[in-house]
């Protein structure tokens, strides 16, 4: 029997023993590398660590015992799945749970669920006994968790409509689990597949089977049947014992629905490129620009308050008619003998596709030192490269001494605790790279051409799904498919009522207040009233290179008109001019020129270079901590526009200084607001970066900021307690007491790391807060903000008929929010080309009770406190504070900060 395959049969079987044991001790480990020692106590007997299967096997021998169980399992993949099956642990199991008896013991069957058998098909003359030992049949699923309701009332009604289609289920249909054994037994899963393939009459032709679960849309009439059939590789008999575990709910496993709709893009002959298909047929071409755009769509189903449904989105790939060979030449010519290190740098992280397979991958390395006529061991035999594709797909490869491309994998191997890495070795003239180039996305041009395809109306994307719909409805394999699991795909996108807030009041230096408006702009306000704290410049220092030096008197020129406009009084800078534009030249400047007391440096250059921005940042956060602009000169060189974009300038000069530029009403008293971010560098993510931003003001107007580096995931939790910590005591200096509540907006977090939040993050948090004082307890209120999602809201105009972006200030609240969950969708910006995505917000703790209008207008209101844009931008003002600096200390500081700056916005 494979490792695999016992570990199965122990999980169901071992939990048996275990509950009529009591102890737990007599279970025997199967061959998974986990050995069972006498434990003699706590301290003594080393914790085992585990993952995945083997921490669900470890709770499931646990079971029973005296002893209290292991409580901090984290269980994953099909260890959650198998753990979730286990009887609890408690005497009494609720009315309606899950519940464990012996199959021995005649029990009224549940409704829709299957009958008890005295007999099957082909009787088993060991029935008896293997219903004797199997004590673990669950009858049916626990009791469905109450939904979470909670909406609110303000704000203009309006009619919405989302791109989440209806899944209605016949009420005769649902998960019904079941577990087969093999007697004699099958290792081969191939094997036990063919075995089930041959009873289609019995099991059905739609069904899901993993080598011991098997889950059937429908339930089979007994609860034990037993199956004589042949071992299809061995001229044998082969008994199949299937017994019922428990019916489940629809919705308790949505996974089984979004692999349906996998199988059903299979079905319309779509291409799957990560988690998204597209369909290669009806690409457009961009011939100016050698580039193709796929269409393609995004599907993900869930329960919702409304009932399950599926969420469908268009998406598009961007594809290049250039091979990567085409590319390595390109920069050979260009490059000369440094050409390896520029491929290896243009090529590393590019994602590629195969167009024999229709498959991606992405590029880890270069390998220089092979080539296609390099050779790999295939069955029994050595075959080159050029063999290989010759015999499997009849390309010829027509260079033999090009690179290979080198692509790395991590698969999990049965009887590895690790997973081991795969090398796929890719010919360069038959992959097609994807995406965009850097130099691309600064065409102008280019990207204005893309759009044109890619940037689709409401009406057009609502086009789109309805399409998609009437396909699936239309193929007759994808409709059988959704009518064998009870499912009935609705072709119209749902419609319901939300509701849009209130146009916020901006006010400026002055007392000048200024609605925003329908579009959330108030550009012209920011620009032409005095700012609402200002920070005179007194002592400043322009550094720039000798050929910039018309650029440098220009700027001076535009700061001295728009000063007295914005209320700012600004002195003569210190103006320090550099020969040449090298890296070293800017940094010992820095190091030897800046004077005591200096304010800000503006520092202008001739060109954009990455290694030289992070090498300045670098100096001017941590060695001579003083905030800092850097401008480009080629911003400066359009005559008609230099005055706004001087304007800009000075606006971020004032908050990097301490400023405020304008506010919002909030009335919120004795309360502060934070922000949380990450920053990761690379696909390994083994260096992260943690920010987090808090107001200090009653007016929102003031945070501050702490970046934590650190090179592992265990500490994270740390720096968030810390940073919270020292943000309390910034508060207390600043108002002589604590905040009594605290908001938290969490961007950054999928919905499989929610539990990291609820469960270890908030406690955390709360531990950091008894650290500044002993008796410190304040109400906290954590929001997770979610910008990455694929839903979609559009207006219905009057009639119907057509569909617009939903207007900034929309929420909804209802119908397609999670049902389990304390959610809403707001769309707070405006978006004059596309489709407009709102933000997820998910209230993961509410100490303090707000109302849903409370923290919806609150969400709304922080959109227009980010003072690097004058309007609403799409997630609070504190969580795009947390990622801007975040950004700027992993990508080009690296290192901690001062912390004499955290008290300003220096990283704008």
């Amino acid at each position: 029997m494979s490792q695999r395959m016992k570990f199965l049969r122990s999980i169901i079987e071992s939990s048996s023993s275990a509950s009529a044991e009591g102890s737990g001790s007599g279970s025997q480990v199967p061959d998974s590398g986990y050995k069972s020692e006498p434990t003699t106590s706590e301290e003594q007997q080393p914790k085992p660590v585990s993952h995945g299967r083997g921490r669900a096997y470890a709770m499931a021998s646990h079971l029973g015992s005296l002893e209290a169980p292991m409580q901090n399992l984290a269980i994953r993949g099909r260890g959650a799945f198998l753990r979730s099956l286990l009887p609890k642990e408690s005497d009494d199991p609720p009315a309606g749970a899950a519940v464990a008896e012996p199959s021995k013991t005649e029990t009224a069957p549940p409704a829709s669920a299957p009958s008890s058998a005295s007999s099957g098909v082909g009787e088993d003359p060991s029935h008896e006994a293997a219903a004797s030992a199997d004590s673990f049949v669950l009858r049916q699923s626990s009791e469905p968790k109450e939904a979470v309701i909670r909406t609110g009332t303000s704000g203009q009604a309006v009619q919405l409509m989302s791109n989440f289609m209806e899944l209605r289920c016949q009420s005769d249909r649902g998960i019904f689990l079941y577990t087969i054994d093999f007697q004699p037994n099958v290792d081969s899963k191939q094997a036990r597949q063919r075995c089930l393939d041959g009873h289609q009459d019995i099991f059905g032709k739609v069904y899901t089977f993993d080598g011991r679960i098997l889950l059937l849309p429908k339930a089979l009439p007994l609860e034990r049947t037993t199956i004589a059939t042949k071992h299809p590789q061995e001229d044998t008999q082969v008994v199949m014992t299937v017994v019922f575990r428990v019916q489940q709910r629809m919705s308790d496993n949505v996974m089984i629905y979004n692999k349906l709709f996998r199988r059903i893009m299979y079905m319309l002959q779509l291409t799957e490129m990560g988690r998204k298909h597209f369909d290669p047929t009806q690409a457009r071409i961009v011939p100016q620009h050698k580039l193709e755009i796929w269409p393609g769509f995004v599907t993900s189903v869930n329960e919702f308050e409304g009932g399950l449904m599926l969420n469908l989105d268009v998406t598009h790939r961007v594809l290049m008619q250039t091979t990567v060979y085409s590319h390595i030449k390109t920069i050979a010519q260009a490059q000369g003998v440094q050409f390896r290190d520029a491929v290896v740098k243009s090529l590393l992280g590019s994602v590629v596709l195969t167009r024999y397979n229709k498959r991606t991958y992405r590029i880890d390395d270069v390998c220089f030192d092979a080539n296609p006529m390099s050779t790999f061991r295939y069955g029994d035999r050595d075959i080159t490269y050029v063999e290989y594709y010759k015999q499997q797909y009849g390309i010829d490869i027509h260079d033999h001494q090009q690179p290979l491309l080198l692509n790395r994998t991590e698969r999990r191997v049965a009887g590895q605790r690790e997973p081991e890495e795969f090398i796929m070795c890719l010919i360069p003239e038959i992959c097609y790279l994807t995406g965009l180039t850097d130099t691309m996305r600064r065409d102008y041009k280019v990207m204005r051409d893309i759009a044109t395809y890619t940037r689709i109306t409401p009406n057009q994307r609502i086009l789109a799904m309805q399409k998609f719909c009437e396909n699936v409805n239309n193929n007759e394999g994808a409709r059988n498919l959704l009518a064998s699991w009870g499912l009935e795909l609705i072709v119209t996108p749902k419609m319901m009522p939300g509701r849009v807030l209130a146009h916020e009041n901006i006010t400026s230096g002055g007392g000048v207040v200024g609605s925003a408006g329908p579009t959330a702009d108030f550009n012209r306000q920011a620009t032409n009233n005095p700012m609402l704290e200002v920070v005179h410049i007194r002592q400043w220092m322009i550094l720039y290179t000798q050929r910039d030096d018309k650029v440098a008197s220009m700027f001076m020129d535009c700061v001295k008109r728009c000063s007295r406009l914005l209320g700012v009084d600004v002195a003569q800078p210190q103006m320090e001019v550099l020969p040449q534009d090298g890296t070293q030249l800017y940094v010992q400047a820095l190091r030897t020129r800046v004077r005591p007391g200096t304010q800000i440096v503006v520092i202008i250059f001739p060109t954009a270079r990455d290694d030289r921005y992070a090498a300045i940042k670098r100096i001017l956060c941590t060695e001579v901590p003083i905030p800092s602009q850097v401008i480009n000169a080629r911003t400066l060189s359009n005559d008609k526009r230099n005055r706004s974009v001087v304007l800009k300038i000075m606006l971020q000069m004032n908050c990097k200084l301490g400023g405020s530029l304008w506010g919002v009403n909030i009335p919120l008293s004795g309360t502060m607001i934070c922000g949380i971010d990450t920053y990761h560098e690379g696909k390994q993510r083994s260096n992260s970066v943690s920010a987090f931003v808090g107001s200090l003001d009653a007016s929102f107007t003031h945070w501050y900021s702490r970046a934590t580096v650190q090179e592992r995931k265990e500490e994270f939790l740390n720096a968030l307690c810390v940073s919270l910590e020292k943000t309390l005591q910034a508060y207390r200096r600043r108002n002589c007491e604590l905040p009594q509540k605290i908001i938290i907006f969490r961007d950054g977090v999928s919905d499989s790391q929610m539990v990291i939040c609820e469960q270890y993050e908030i406690p955390q948090l709360l531990a950091a807060c008894k650290l500044v004082a002993p008796d410190y307890t304040p109400k906290i209120t954590f929001i997770v903000v979610q910008k990455r999602i694929i839903t979609r809201l559009f207006s219905v105009d009057r009639g119907g008929e057509g569909h617009t972006n939903a207007p900034p200030g929309t929420v909804l609240d209802h119908t397609v929010t999670r049902r389990y969950l304390y959610d809403y969708f707001l769309v707070a910006q405006t978006v004059q080309m596309g489709t407009v995505t709102p933000t997820h917000y998910i209230v993961l703790r509410d100490d303090a009770n707000f109302a849903p209008d409370i923290l919806q207008r609150l969400s709304y209101k922080l959109c227009y406190m980010y003072y690097n844009w004058p309007g609403s931008i799409r997630v609070p003002a504190c969580c795009q504070y947390a990622h801007k600096l975040a950004y700027l200390i992993g990508q080009s500081v690296k290192r901690m900060p001062a912390e004499s700056l955290n008290d300003k916005l220096y990283y704008l």
